[in-house]
């Protein structure tokens, strides 16, 4: 019989995928929120969105440089420069960190991650999260997933 943690897999489609999401520094992580906001942008222009205006034009084309490595921005020349925009969306990032996080931790089950993530959202607001995901929490967390 099918335990609860295999149908929620099954039914969130979990397959074991490569490779990792790239990991992000503080300094790139804030290229990309600036970048998903959903203009393409040049170094210069990424530059005047940062509120720490010290770092020099060539430290910024190399950090947008990395992301383009990582697979996460999309270059295109405009002139004598590029100008970038993401290639991933901020969800689709989130859903390859989560599926890291699975299979790392618990070696891809996602029932240990739907009851962590309501336990997360329980602490926040138990009144946003719908009473039928309450229960199925509830269960995973006794251990009663059948």
């Amino acid at each position: 019989m099918n335990t609860l943690s295999e149908r929620l897999s099954r039914m969130l489609g979990h397959r074991r995928r490569q490779p990792q999401a790239p990991m992000l520094g503080e300094r790139e992580l804030e290229v990309m929120k600036i970048l998903w906001l959903g203009e393409a942008l040049s170094a210069k222009q990424v530059l005047q969105y940062l509120p720490d205006n010290d770092l020099s034009l060539s430290t910024m084309q190399s950090t947008l440089e990395r992301l383009h490595r990582k697979a996460l921005l999309i270059r295109d020349k405009a002139g004598r420069f590029y100008v970038y925009r993401t290639a991933v969306t901020r969800s689709e990032l989130i859903t390859q960190l989560l599926e890291d996080i699975a299979e790392q931790i618990s070696d891809g089950q996602m029932a240990p991650m739907i009851s962590g993530f309501m336990a997360f959202i329980g602490g926040e607001d138990s009144d946003a999260v719908p009473a039928d995901l309450q229960k199925t929490s509830r269960q995973l967390e006794l251990g009663n997933d059948e």
